[in-house]
């Protein structure tokens, strides 16, 4: 089941797991297209289709009033631990490969989970998406607050490297980017929970890309020094194994990295260069 707090409604949701997220209008109306809602009066006109699907919200004189939104994905799906420490891993479609791979090298000391509650999207998305809904994120499927005592958390992919068109709820613009990752990373410190920032993973495949990659995690890494967040970089460790920018292959899989790679390349991220970050972080 899904919970939504106080007005906000559940809508029908193509990617969430159990079929169905929260729209970030209160009292709203829910889409047939399964994947954005618009304010209540207002009915959706939708252009294209599937996971690209932009609407607009239009009264009933047929005036825009307002952008559709994608609806929220939810939080993690297991109860957290009562044994064991509680890790979220808060990140894009990358982090969903290589979380799998971090849960099983933790098992002893942390319960980790990835959050949104999303195996085949982008995860968190844009950062525009992730102000839009970070408290679905950090709220389990029946709307219970979570409190993990460590957050790795990572925004980049979707914000520039896979263009620069914004479409709400996948990709954003590289323009409002560090902006809106420090509004992100407030609410995160708010909670009280240990944090550690994931640069961006390389565009491996493509120079151009990656350049944007590089300049953002430049930013975004200055930026969590300044305020005392440790950082791994992602980036770096996998152009060091694979080679440098560009390489059309690594580990026996064309594209690899750029974005996404095949379960033996994650589980070699987590493990050479995540695992030891969060086991010094939970010791």
């Amino acid at each position: 089941a899904t919970a939504c707090p106080g007005n906000f409604p559940c809508c029908e949701f193509h990617w969430a797991q159990n079929g169905y997220g929260c729209c970030p209008f209160p009292n709203a109306v829910c889409c047939s297209n399964g994947y954005t809602c618009c304010p209540t009066g207002t009915h959706c006109v939708d252009q294209g289709s599937g996971w690209a699907v932009t609407t607009t919200c239009e009264n009933s004189a047929g005036q825009a009033i307002a952008g559709g939104k994608e609806i929220c994905k939810i939080g993690p799906g297991i109860p957290f631990s009562t044994k064991l420490k509680n890790c979220l891993v808060i990140g894009d479609s990358v982090s969903i490969g290589y979380t799998p791979a971090i849960a099983a090298a933790l098992a002893d000391v942390c319960f980790v989970q990835h959050s949104p509650w999303d195996t085949s999207d982008g995860g968190v998305c844009e950062t525009a998406y992730g102000l839009q809904c970070l408290e679905q994120f950090l709220s389990s499927p029946s709307g219970i607050p979570l409190r993990p005592d460590v957050i790795m958390f990572n925004w980049g992919l979707h914000d520039g490297p896979m263009g620069n068109d914004t479409l709400p709820g996948q990709n954003g613009n590289y323009s409002v980017y560090l902006p809106e990752l420090k509004l992100l990373t407030a609410r995160l410190q708010a909670l009280g929970s240990k944090l550690l920032f994931a640069l961006t993973s390389p565009m491996l495949c493509n120079a151009m890309d990656d350049w944007v990659v590089r300049d953002m995690n430049e930013h975004a890494g200055a930026f969590m020094a300044s305020v005392g967040i440790p950082t791994i970089n992602l980036h770096d460790a996998v152009v060091a194994k694979c080679g440098p920018v560009p390489q059309a292959s690594c580990f026996g899989e064309t594209g690899c990295f750029c974005p996404h790679c095949v379960p033996a390349g994650y589980q070699w991220l987590a493990e050479s260069t995540i695992v030891p970050a969060l086991r010094a972080l939970l010791a």
